[in-house]
């Protein structure tokens, strides 16, 4: 600390009678320290003014806070209901299956086919294969159940070749 008789003695020098300027150190300050004066010089707050500034930013911080809470309550209670609404339409849907599966089921087609006047027939019987005996060294035209006597057919064949047909023969008889 500096007494007054040293900040006399170094204006006046060592000599004691010239004068020397002092020089004067600035002492430099932070922008808050300037800012924070100099909003208080403006404002002119007293000890109580800065509790009440600190209160009100306090209070300010409070309210975004429940303001941002609100916000992702009302966003959870969306989601859940939106969930809610997803499970009853794929809880729906899986019943429009299970009734379109049950629509073609065969028995349902019966019973609608019942309901419209149709009844089921009787179940058809097929009847028993009996072997064929077919000739396969038998001449064409020649047929395992013509009864013609041999004379009348070589007589056919013969008439057949020179011009007639046996078809024609017979619409002549």
């Amino acid at each position: 600390m500096l007494s007054t008789r040293i900040l006399t003695r170094r204006r006046l020098g060592a000599a004691g009678g010239q004068h020397v300027p002092a020089r004067r150190r600035r002492r430099t300050r932070g922008f808050v320290q300037v800012a924070g004066t100099a909003a208080a010089d403006r404002l002119q707050l007293n000890a109580f003014g800065h509790a009440y500034l600190a209160v009100g930013v306090v209070v300010a911080c409070v309210l975004c806070y429940l303001v941002l809470a609100a916000q992702v309550t009302s966003a959870s209670y969306e989601i859940t209901k939106l969930q809610d609404q997803e499970r009853q339409l794929i809880a729906e849907q899986d019943q429009l299956r299970y009734k379109e599966v049950t629509l073609h089921a065969p028995a349902q087609v019966e019973q609608q086919a019942v309901k419209s006047g149709m009844r089921r027939s009787a179940p058809v019987a097929y009847v028993p294969a009996q072997a064929v005996a077919i000739d396969l060294q038998a001449a064409d035209g020649a047929s395992a159940g013509d009864k013609t006597p041999l004379w009348e057919r070589a007589v056919t064949a013969f008439i057949s070749g020179v011009g007639g047909t046996r078809d024609a023969m017979a619409a002549s008889r």
